[in-house]
C-alpha cells in the first residue's frame, strides 16, 4: 500500500500488554514495518493489578520465544478451591481436566508487571523503544490516513501521520472517543478493596474462593506473596483507604483456619465497569484491550483477551500494509474479536453477579444451593473440560468468519476458524510440536500423509508442496507430519498416529495455520485445487 506524506505504517497508543503485544507481532513480520509505541506514562508500573496468563496466551507468546522466560516468573495454578461458609464445598483440578491439545495444561500466576517487562525487554532486542511521557491528543482520520499530534511531558509537540491507528489505551482511550466509537455499560455497584500480602496460611497453594456474608478471593503469587480481593469493606468509609485490618476482619469471618498477614506491597479500593465498544474499528483507527472491552475479572481473562485482540489484528495490518488484501480484509478484526469480547461479557458478569451478589435473597440462596449444586454439575468430566476451554481460552473459534474455510467435501470435527490443536512430534532434529513448527508470523501449510493404507509417500506430499508453492503460495512455509511407519520421510514424525487422529486425518490432508494459530483452510490432499483457489482470493 503507498500512501504519500505518510510518516509511519502505525502507530500504537498505549503500553500496556495489549500494546506490548501488538508491537511485538508488529516487530516480528518478515517484511519490516514502520512503528511507533507511545506511552502517556512516563514509568512502568510496578503494581501486580492482572494476575493470570492463560493457556491460550502462552501458546501464542511461545510463538516469540519468550514463553521460558514468562514461565521463570510464575507459578503454574493447579487447583480452584470453593468454600461458603467456612465449610469446604468443591476442589477443581486443573492438571485433571487439562487440555491433551496443548503444552500449557494450567494457568500461569504471574505479575501483570512481569508480563510487561518480558514484552518490553524483548522489543528492546528487536530495536523497538516504547516512547514514554508521551500523550496522543487531536486524533484525525481521513480516507488515506490519521493524523496525530502528540504531546511530550515537557511540552513539546509533534504531528505525525500514519496509515492506521490503535488504541491500546485503556478505559478513557482517546482513539475511542475521537473515532466516535460508542462504548456503553455501567458500574457494577460493589465496592472493592484489594491487597497483595504476604502472608502466612495453612491451605494450598492454589486459587480459592471463599463465599459467605460477601467474597473474598485468594489468590497465589510467588514468593509468600497473595492477592486479595474482597468485595466487603463496611467497616471503612466508602472513600477511605483500606488496611490491613479490614482484609484480616473478613478473612476471620470468611475463611477457616489461622491465617497472618503481613507486609503489605499494595493495598487499594476499586470499583468495576462492564462495556463494550459498538465496532473494534472506524475507519483506520482500532481499539483493542480495554479500550474496546472491559468486564469484571471473573476468570481472569481481561489481559488475556487484550493480548490475543493484539494478536489478531497485528498480522492483517501487516498483510494490508504490504498490500495482500484490500481495506476490507481488516474488517475481519471486529467480525472475530468483537463476538469474542460479548460472550465474554455477558459470561463474566453471570459470574460476576452470583459470587459477589449483596442482595441478602440472593446471598442466601446462593450460599444454600452452591454447596450440593456445584459438586453435582461438575461431576460430569465433558462439563469440566467445557468450562476449562472457555477459562482457558483455548475454546475460541472463528467459524464464521469470511476469511477462512474449509474444502467441499471435507466432513472433520475441525473447520475454517478453529484454534490449530497442539501435539508433539518426532524428527530428524529432535522432538517438536504442531505449533512449534508454526512460529513467527507467517502461514504454515502442514501435509499429512494419512496412516495405514491410505498413506502418501513422501514424493506425493513433495509435490503438493511444489504445486501450492508454485500456485502463489511462496510466502507460506511447508511442513510434513507423516505417519510413524513412514519414519524414513524426511518430515515430522506422528508417533503413534496421534496427530492425525487429533487433526480428523485417516487419508492424506492438509491444514493452512493462519499466522495467529488458527486454521484457515483444511481438507484432504486430494483437494489442494481448492486450497489454491482460496489462497488466491
Amino acid at each position: 500500500m503507498t500512501q504519500t506524506n505518510i510518516d509511519i505504517d502505525v502507530l500504537i497508543v498505549g503500553a500496556g500488554p495489549t500494546g506490548l503485544t501488538l508491537a511485538l507481532e508488529l516487530a516480528s513480520v518478515s517484511t519490516p514495518l514502520s512503528f511507533r509505541i507511545i506511552e502517556s506514562s512516563t514509568t512502568r508500573s510496578s503494581k501486580s493489578r492482572a494476575l493470570v496468563l492463560h493457556p491460550r496466551t502462552l501458546e501464542l507468546l511461545a510463538r516469540h520465544d519468550i514463553v521460558e522466560d514468562i514461565l521463570s516468573r510464575g507459578t503454574f495454578n493447579e487447583a480452584i478451591r470453593f468454600f461458603v461458609n467456612k465449610k469446604f464445598v468443591y476442589e477443581l483440578d486443573v492438571r485433571e481436566i487439562g487440555a491433551g491439545d496443548t503444552k500449557f495444561r494450567n494457568p500461569l500466576m504471574i505479575s501483570q508487571a512481569e508480563t510487561e517487562a518480558v514484552l518490553e525487554r524483548r522489543l528492546r532486542e528487536l530495536g523497538v523503544v516504547v516512547e514514554r511521557g508521551v500523550r496522543a491528543e487531536n486524533v484525525m482520520y481521513d480516507e488515506d490516513g490519521v493524523t496525530c499530534l502528540l504531546r511530550s511531558e515537557n511540552g513539546k509537540e509533534e504531528e505525525v501521520r500514519c496509515l492506521y491507528i490503535v488504541g491500546c489505551d485503556g478505559a478513557h482511550s482517546i482513539v475511542r472517543k475521537s473515532a466516535g466509537m460508542k462504548f456503553e455499560g455501567g458500574v457494577y455497584p460493589q465496592d472493592f478493596i484489594l491487597a497483595d500480602v504476604h502472608m502466612k496460611w495453612e491451605q494450598r497453594d492454589c486459587l480459592s474462593i471463599f463465599l459467605g456474608q460477601g467474597f473474598i478471593g485468594i489468590f497465589p503469587m510467588k514468593n509468600g506473596i497473595f492477592r486479595l480481593i474482597v468485595n466487603r469493606a463496611q467497616e471503612t468509609g466508602k472513600d477511605d483507604e483500606p488496611t490491613l485490618k479490614n482484609f484480616e476482619d473478613v478473612m476471620k469471618e470468611l475463611v477457616p483456619g489461622e491465617m497472618e498477614l503481613y507486609d503489605p506491597v499494595w493495598v487499594t479500593r476499586f470499583r468495576l465497569h462492564h462495556r463494550m465498544v459498538d465496532n473494534y474499528r472506524r475507519g483506520r483507527c482500532f481499539v483493542a484491550g480495554d479500550a474496546a472491552h472491559i468486564h469484571s475479572p471473573a476468570g481472569g481473562q481481561g489481559m488475556n483477551t487484550g493480548m490475543q485482540d493484539a494478536v489478531n489484528l497485528g498480522w492483517k495490518l501487516a498483510s494490508a500494509i504490504r498490500g495482500e488484501g484490500d481495506d476490507s480484509f481488516l474488517d475481519s478484526y471486529d467480525i472475530e474479536r468483537r463476538k469474542v469480547g460479548l460472550k465474554l461479557l455477558h459470561g463474566t458478569d453471570r459470574l460476576f453477579e452470583m459470587m459477589a451478589t449483596s442482595n441478602p435473597v440472593w446471598l442466601y440462596l446462593r450460599n444454600t444451593l452452591v454447596p450440593w449444586i456445584m459438586p453435582w454439575v461438575m461431576r460430569d468430566p465433558s462439563t469440566r473440560a467445557q468450562r476449562f476451554r472457555f477459562i482457558s481460552q483455548l475454546g475460541i473459534r472463528y467459524r464464521n468468519s469470511p476469511i477462512v474455510g474449509q474444502a467441499s467435501p471435507w466432513k472433520g470435527a475441525l473447520r475454517g476458524g478453529d484454534r490449530a490443536p497442539d501435539r508433539e512430534l518426532g524428527g530428524l532434529d529432535g522432538d517438536q510440536s504442531v505449533l512449534g513448527l508454526c512460529k513467527g508470523l507467517s502461514f504454515h501449510l502442514l501435509l499429512f500423509s494419512g496412516i495405514g493404507d491410505a498413506m502418501a509417500n513422501d514424493e506425493r506430499l513433495e509435490e503438493a508442496a511444489a504445486d501450492f508453492l508454485d500456485g502463489g503460495g511462496a510466502s507460506v512455509k511447508i511442513h510434513k507430519i507423516v505417519s510413524s511407519p513412514a519414519a524414513n520421510s524426511h518430515g515430522n514424525i506422528d508417533q503413534e498416529d496421534k496427530v492425525h487422529e487429533l487433526y480428523g486425518f485417516n487419508e492424506p490432508g492438509y491444514v493452512l495455520v493462519r499466522p495467529d494459530g488458527y486454521i484457515s483452510f483444511i481438507g484432504l490432499l486430494s483437494t489442494m485445487a481448492e486450497l489454491k483457489m482460496w489462497w488466491k482470493k
